[in-house]
């Protein structure tokens, strides 16, 4: 009977180790790192808009972390091809102030 008891409370601790959680904390601000993004898989735009929302949000300065190199024929192109498709997404998604009521700016 002690061999009984000794095993099934080896178990029981056992189990109770298993099934703990890892206690592994990440806050906000380290989940919405740029380091932290780009090391989980997302792109520099992804850790950009993030970083500007939350800069945004919390009434900071938002200002780009990454700096876009573009010759004037490709800017042009762009800007072109984003007006004559507008489901194109253009550079300044984030930056812009976004209106409830339509406007003749959104035709």
């Amino acid at each position: 009977m002690g061999v009984m008891r000794r095993n099934l409370l080896f178990l029981l601790v056992a189990a109770a180790f298993i099934s703990a959680p890892a206690m592994a904390e990440l806050t906000v601000e380290q989940t919405t790192d740029a380091e932290y993004v780009i090391n989980s898989g997302y792109s520099q735009a992804m850790a950009e808009d993030i970083f500007l929302l939350k800069n945004r949000a919390n009434g900071k300065p938002t200002e780009p972390l990454y700096e876009k190199s573009q010759n004037k024929f490709v800017r042009g192109w762009k800007k072109f091809y984003s007006y004559v498709d507008p489901a194109q997404e253009e550079e300044d998604r984030v930056h812009h102030d976004i209106h409830l009521s339509p406007s003749f700016s959104d035709l």
